[in-house]
């Protein structure tokens, strides 16, 4: 009940009346619906409408209410087409095949264009093949199938507006806190999409943001600092942080709340000022100037709260979408290779499932899916784990079911579960796979009324049959695409900061003029192309029996890298007057990345575009994250060190 209370109280501690709210909608619609459809003879209809509320609030949820409004406006249309035609499909064997298989390479080149990309491209593909291939609902008719898919969707949007309408900046603005709480690579960069996707949330927050971004590049420096002084000076120095982490972290709970009347005391301590008063010093570091002007231009925007709407920038998303499709289609890309991968093995578990026409083939496609893991770029490890535990896993649910008296109670408690558990489906694809396998696993067990050896035996060998095509298929790319088994860490790392450089340059040096992003994108398809390769290494790196830690540092690295690229990119579409801004940055990253130390934080002038400021402040944050990540990634024992290397030009290089 403890953990039940947790789930139900906002940030601040205090209940949440809209959480119980839409647990307690989610309980009785649930009921009623279970009710409905087993009285009249519309249990298929009734799961369809279900699964289609969960696919929804997954794919196109977890944000601000304007913004999951927005995305929900494309991608539920969409998901009530795929879950009325797919049960039709299932008697037009080679449309179906067509629209898994399309489905299923569109979803795996969506992660090059985001995180919430991939979550909607991912949940979409997971719709795609439950109402294609498990037979639910194929012998209903079309408008019965379209009315079951409507109602999921409306509903869904009804639980979305329950849970929204009385604060629907709310997630915006806990976002945006975790900005002075969360440290790490990239955290600013997430807060600043989902701040320009919900406009209406003020320019407020924009300040608060480029305060934040201030904040944090002052921060790593001076932790930066403190590994290359005394032992004396980098314990004040650490002081300090920790300090100024307690100040940020009262802020933080101002920023979340609805209203702010006033600032506690804790929230206007100056952190540099009360650990040098302790300990007697005079000697203030450079630094600190920075971590205070951001935290004065966080209090200043809490206080004045200014809820005037941004205006939205438009543009962007095309102009990303562009470049991603430029990078990404071709055999040099990792996306490219994996997605395509993904597409051949449920193209021939498509042809299986088709010609079998057997209901206990349902979750065949599923399971292969499990095993591809298609969230994770070029990676076929730790495939065999995956597949042992599903193979197991549905052996067990279906004797589970067999014995079990009243097992069909079991379809409307996972509906149920899946609707109030949103946020986790979402954050872990593997669990939504899991969660669909257990309601075909379910349904159709019911369905066969088969024996207790012949259910358990039958669900068992066709999972292992999807899990085993995805094995055979997986590694034989490997054969046949470009690519490779053992993963060059040291090799992608060096790749991906020459072309982050390379653009760095280009923004830097190129004459400015209307055409500057013309002439940087070449450059920019490429950073894209490489910071992408960075980020599937990880996967790569697990079942390798490498350490989870060996891992880590790849991982910050390439997110490090990634976010320099969209700032960079971002900054190449500014007026000349808004780069000037940024250009101390600009020098101090490209220090950064030629292997330079960078001692004090640039001088970002005041007055310009808060936009402006907070990319050049983030440039700097990225930049001295990258530069520790990839130290220790290449296995320096002594990080900060002034060593005569650059990664910018080949002919420069040193590393071997």
């Amino acid at each position: 009940m403890k953990r039940v209370r947790e789930r139900l109280a906002t940030e601040a501690g205090a209940p949440d009346p809209r959480q119980h709210q839409y647990a307690t909608v989610v309980v009785l619609a649930v009921v009623a619906a279970s009710t409905v459809g087993w009285a009249f003879g519309l249990a298929a209809p009734t799961l369809l409408a279900g699964l289609t509320t969960a696919f929804a609030l997954v794919g196109a949820g977890g944000q601000s209410l304007r913004a999951d409004l927005h995305r929900f406006s494309w991608f539920v249309p969409a998901l009530v087409l795929v879950m009325t035609g797919g049960p039709l499909l299932m008697h037009v064997p080679l449309l179906a095949g067509l629209l898994v298989s399309a489905v299923v390479f569109g979803a795996g080149m969506l992660p090059a264009m985001g995180e919430r990309s991939r979550i909607a491209g991912q949940t979409f593909a997971a719709a795609t093949l439950m109402s294609t291939t498990t037979g639910i609902g194929s012998n209903q008719p079309a408008l019965v199938l379209f009315g079951a898919a409507v109602t999921g969707a409306l509903f869904a949007l009804l639980l979305r507006v329950v849970i929204g309408l009385g604060d629907p900046t709310r997630s915006t603005r806990a976002v945006v806190a975790s900005t002075l709480t969360e440290p790490g690579p990239g955290v600013i960069e997430h807060a600043a999409l989902a701040w320009r996707g919900d406009n209406a949330a003020g320019t407020w927050l924009e300040q608060v943001l480029a305060g934040a971004a201030r904040f944090r590049a002052a921060r790593e420096t001076m932790l930066a600092q403190a590994q290359r002084v005394d032992h004396a000076g980098a314990e004040r120095l650490r002081r300090i942080v920790a300090e100024a982490d307690v100040v940020a972290a009262e802020l933080a709970k101002a920023v979340r709340a609805s209203a702010c009347i006033g600032l506690p005391s804790l929230a206007r301590v100056d952190p540099a000022e009360s650990v040098l008063r302790r300990d007697g010093s005079q000697d203030m570091p450079d630094a600190a100037r920075g971590i205070n002007e951001g935290l004065d231009r966080i209090r200043a925007a809490v206080i004045e709260r200014d809820v005037t709407m941004a205006p939205r920038v438009r543009g962007g998303r095309l102009r990303s979408a562009r470049a991603a499709v430029r990078a990404h289609l071709s055999l040099r890309s990792s996306l490219f290779r994996h997605a395509l991968r993904c597409t051949l093995a449920v193209g021939a578990g498509m042809v299986i499932v088709l010609l079998l026409q057997d209901p206990s083939v349902s979750t065949l496609l599923l399971s292969l899916y499990v095993v591809l893991q298609p969230a994770a770029r070029d990676s076929m490890t730790g495939a065999l784990e995956r597949t042992g535990g599903v193979v197991l896993g549905v052996a067990a649910l279906a004797i589970l079911i067999t014995l079990l008296p009243g097992a069909f109670l079991l379809v409307p408690v996972a509906i149920t579960t899946m609707l109030l558990r949103a946020e986790l489906l979402r954050s872990d694809y593997r669990i939504l796979l899991g969660s669909l396998i257990a309601v075909t696993v379910v349904t159709q067990a019911m369905m066969l009324q088969r024996s207790l050896i012949d259910a358990a035996i039958g669900f068992a060998a066709n999972t292992a049959i999807g899990a085993a095509i995805a094995l055979i298929i997986g590694y034989i790319g490997y054969l046949v695409l470009p690519g490779s088994l053992v993963p060059d860490v040291a090799g992608t790392v060096r790749a991906t900061v020459r072309s982050i450089s390379e653009l760095l340059h280009g923004v830097r040096d190129t004459d400015r003029g209307a055409d500057l992003w013309q002439r940087l994108r070449p450059a920019n398809i490429l950073a894209l192309r490489r910071t992408q390769d960075l980020l599937g290494m990880p996967a790569l790196l697990d079942g390798t029996g490498d350490t989870p830690d060996d891992a880590r540092p790849t991982r910050a690295a390439a997110v490090a890298l990634e976010a320099l690229r969209q700032d960079l990119a971002i900054l190449a579409s500014q007026p000349a007057e808004e780069q000037a801004i940024a250009m101390p940055a600009l020098r101090a990253v490209d220090d950064l990345l030629g292997g330079r130390t960078v001692t004090e934080v640039p001088d970002i002038p005041d007055g310009g575009a808060p936009a402006t400021e907070l990319l050049a402040s983030s440039l700097l944050e990225n930049a001295l994250h990258a530069r520790v990540a990839i130290d220790e990634t290449l296995g320096y024992d002594d990080p900060w060190k002034s060593y005569t290397l650059s990664f910018v030009r080949t002919e420069h290089l040193r590393i071997q």
